[in-house]
């Protein structure tokens, strides 16, 4: 318990702490592209303000008349000089044919680029476009501008942001790998913090288990002493009035079953605590489900309920390696628990046999009132009852099914139970077959 507390402790922190550097990581490389898009606007806005001065000037201004500024070659007679080295511009006319470009001056205009200008005509001013070059590929920025000059014409400024590109990659894989460092240390973090906050926890709960034991050892004798008077008392109840005979009998069920929650407290405290020696013996499994199942069955007549045994175990002396006691109580909590509530007249199968190369599967199968889907998670939580009233008639405690699985643990093995209401539950007990040492 105290293991998966601090487990959970430590994903909690984990992940407060991995939750609030992921946001600051993603916040600050969002922020960081925001002011690089920001800038390449500004840049190019200035950069397209500047060129549809100098187009409007070059074309109007001159006093050329439009003939004559048709037939201007490719270059337009159009000065690009205030264009920077990292710039380019296209002019197109009406019919998206080019009538100026800066080529002359900076070579990164080509047919390409013109190509996928026209095609994104009709998208935002702004757009990205990239060209194969021998080693990799440009990416430029656009930004498209209508002319100015009272023909349609249309101005496209590019501009290589292969450089901003760049950082804005490599900014992102140092983001990554310091937030991957930085999670790493919040695990770290989470760790210790988990460990600290769990000092009081184990404190608190090693006292517990303390005083569990002791008040359970220390009742083992009172509690003994008293049922020794009342079996006393009993040899001589027929001289005792009816009434007295009563409360002599409910104080012998009583005594009984607080010596059995005593015991039960007792195996619990010490198995926390980890003061319970776990055996390693090599008994023969077969017998001991045979001898488990025969003695409940009187138990199970009394209450009209049949037990049903299908060992299919391998034949002969099936050795197993563990504590023979520890596997009849777990056998003998399930069965008990199955028989408690189960319908009169049914019955309870028990099967015992190999599931897998190295497992060993005891399950135990009754036809009875079955347990709400709601309860299933809890049902091997200490005290706990799904039906109180009827466990208190039969005696119960609420802590057989966590003996069993606490066994089960001790033994390596894992516990399941599937149920359906009123129509039974099957409880599946899995032990890892360890062989005896030949």
């Amino acid at each position: 318990m105290i293991k998966r507390t601090r487990q959970k402790l430590l994903f909690i922190y984990s992940s407060i702490i991995a939750l609030i550097l992921v946001i600051m990581a993603a916040s600050f490389y969002f922020i960081l592209l925001g002011v690089v898009n920001r800038d390449e606007h500004s840049r190019l806005e200035k950069a397209g303000t500047k060129t549809v001065q100098e187009w409007v000037h070059h074309t109007t201004g001159s006093g050329r008349k439009e003939k004559e500024s048709a037939e201007l070659p490719l270059a337009g007679g159009m000065e690009w000089e205030f264009l920077q080295n990292d710039q380019f511009a296209v002019v197109y006319d009406e019919r998206d044919k080019i009538i100026s470009f800066s080529g002359d001056r900076n070579p990164l205009a080509n047919d390409e680029i013109g190509y996928q200008l026209v095609k994104g005509a009709n998208t935002s001013p702004f757009m990205h476009i990239e060209q194969q070059a021998t080693d990799g590929r440009n990416i430029y920025a656009v930004y498209r501008v209508a002319a100015g000059d009272g023909k349609g014409s249309v101005i496209y400024i590019g501009e290589d942001i292969g450089k901003q590109i760049h950082l804005l990659r490599e900014m992102e894989w140092l983001i990554i790998g310091l937030t991957l460092v930085l999670l790493l240390i919040a695990s770290l973090t989470g760790h210790i913090f988990a460990g600290r906050a769990m000092v009081p926890i184990v404190r608190s709960l090693k006292r517990q288990q303390e005083f569990t034991a002791d008040a359970s050892h220390e009742l083992r004798t009172p509690l003994s002493v008293l049922q020794s008077s009342v079996e006393i008392l009993e040899e001589q109840k027929k001289q005792l009035p009816a009434i007295h005979q009563t409360v002599l009998y409910h104080m012998k069920d009583e005594i009984i079953r607080m010596i059995r929650l005593t015991e039960q407290l007792l195996m619990l405290a010490r198995g926390d605590s980890g003061m319970q020696q776990l055996r390693q013996e090599s008994f023969d499994l077969h017998q001991t489900v045979f001898s488990v199942t025969d003695r409940m069955k009187t138990i199970a007549k009394e209450r009209r309920i049949a037990i049903h045994l299908e060992d299919m175990l391998p034949e002969g002396k099936f050795l197993f390696t563990g504590d023979p006691d520890q596997i009849s109580q777990l056998l003998y909590n399930l069965l008990d628990n199955a028989i408690k509530y189960s319908f009169s007249d049914g019955e309870v199968t028990v099967y015992a046999g190999k599931s897998g190369d190295s497992e060993v599967e005891i399950s135990i199968k009754d036809k009875g009132c079955g347990i709400p889907n709601e309860n299933l998670p809890h049902l091997f939580e200490r005290f706990f009852r799904v039906d109180k009233a009827r466990s208190r008639h039969w005696g119960g405690s609420g802590l057989g099914l966590s003996i069993a699985a606490q066994i089960t643990r001790n033994h390596g093995g894992q516990i399941h139970v599937t149920s359906e209401t009123n129509q039974g539950s099957t409880f599946t007990v899995r032990l890892p077959e360890r062989k005896p040492n030949l």
